[in-house]
């Protein structure tokens, strides 16, 4: 443990409790005694003078002893209670989670807690160097080093702290002074540091994940606006260049070139279906218009064709309402796990199960596809990522587990904020 030196005086409020607060009250006690008992003396004192009686010199005696005892018994109590009110600073600033550091205007440690020793490293006697900012910010003509020395106003600073292994840390400072003691002139000055890398790593990761979810909203409304391009534009386009084709073949007599307007007529037919399928999968209106039940029906019956079985179980109505952006995270979701099933897993068959079991949503998706070693699981791209990042937005973790002879299995369970309701 590290001893505060003695030319250090600091004033600690505690609240008073257990043996501090009873030796506290039994002063009181005992001091009132000693008053009734010092008055007493007096006014037996001023009766011995007056009346010079027999006996009252032996009351006066016994009760001159009574006061002396009740001075020493101060005294010792009073000597308990500053015991105990050192020992209570000793252990509130060794059990302080924040380091606290006192330095001279030399800035030479002179006293120092555990905590400030474990940030730090540095120690009694040792010269604390100048924080990273204030190593290098510009001086002007008189002004001190230390931003939080100079400044008289500023009472906390955050910064970089060098310590004595010549690592550096964040910290969060708070600085005040000390009165003056004796006949120095200068004054001791206190800093409180507090290690903000886990705070600072918090908020980073808050603003990263506030940037994810902005480029999400810019990702629908682009989708929106594609899908719409693709279906007015593109597709209307398409559509009347369908209806030229039919009237060129009233107008067309000859076999061979009817039979050419035909095939071109049924490209021309595929294509508009793909360009309508590339357009639902872009943006799905069906999940704004009617929600996230339907929609993932929708999407199951769309990609299902002689080669892709795509089937979809819920034991939940079509008219179950999601909040918008949970419906979104869980599409998107189904929409990538079937995607990396069938292009890279090669399945040809895909199970999207949504249910709900004892008041909790269940999202699985599972596939006969080949799947891939769990080694790889951080490494397969931005698509597994991406799934992740979407589950965490809506408060779930997502479970994945796949290997070449099952397939891959995604599950997913949805926390009880974010549970649907059925409209009333």
């Amino acid at each position: 443990m590290v001893n505060p030196t003695p030319n250090i005086r600091i004033l600690v409020a505690c609240h008073p409790g257990g043996e501090y607060l009873k030796r506290s009250s039994r002063i009181n006690e005992y001091l009132v005694v000693t008053w009734v008992l010092l008055v007493g003396t007096g006014v037996l004192l001023v009766i011995d003078l007056h009346y010079r009686k027999p006996g009252i010199g032996v009351a006066l005696g016994l009760m001159f002893i009574g006061v002396l005892a009740g001075f020493s018994v101060l005294v010792h109590e009073s000597r308990v209670v500053r015991q105990l009110e050192y020992g209570r600073f000793r252990e509130l600033f060794t059990l302080l989670s924040d380091g606290v550091i006192v330095m001279d205007p030399n800035r030479s440690i002179v006293y120092t807690n555990p905590a400030a020793v474990r940030m730090t490293g540095w120690y009694l006697g040792d010269v604390v160097p100048y924080c990273k900012y204030c190593q290098t910010r510009p001086l002007k003509l008189g002004e001190q080093r230390c931003l939080l020395a100079q400044s008289q106003d500023r009472n906390y600073f955050e910064s970089q702290l060098l310590t004595k292994s010549g690592d550096w840390v964040n910290v969060g400072m708070n600085r005040t002074f000390l009165m003056p003691h004796r006949e120095s002139k200068g004054r001791d000055m206190v800093i409180t540091i507090r290690d903000v890398t886990l705070e600072l790593q918090e908020e980073e990761l808050r603003l990263t994940r506030r940037l994810t979810h902005h480029t999400w909203e810019v990702q629908e409304e682009e989708r929106k606006r594609l899908s719409q391009e693709l279906h007015d534009g593109v597709s209307q386009s398409l559509y009347a260049v369908n209806l030229g084709l039919d009237y060129l073949i009233k107008q067309v007599s000859e076999p061979q070139l009817r039979d050419k307007i035909d095939e071109l007529k049924a490209q021309m037919n595929s294509s508009i279906d793909e360009i309508r399928t590339l357009s639902r999968t872009v943006y799905p209106a069906v999940l704004y218009s009617l929600g996230l039940v339907a929609a993932l029906q929708t999407f199951a019956e769309t990609l299902t064709t002689p080669e892709l079985t795509v089937a979809y179980v819920t034991n939940m109505p079509f008219d179950t309402q999601f909040p918008t952006e949970v419906a979104v995270h869980i599409y998107r979701i189904v929409q990538e796990a079937t995607h990396n099933a069938v292009l890279h897993g090669r399945a040809t068959f895909v199970q999207i199960e949504l249910e709900r079991t004892q008041g909790t949503v269940t999202l699985d998706v599972h596939d006969n596809g080949t799947g891939f070693h769990r080694t790889d699981l951080h490494s397969t791209g931005y698509g597994l990522r991406n799934m992740e990042e979407r589950a965490r937005a809506i408060g779930s973790a997502i479970a994945i587990d796949s290997s070449k002879e099952t397939g891959t299995w995604i599950h997913l369970s949805i926390p009880l904020a974010f549970h649907a309701t059925q409209p009333e």
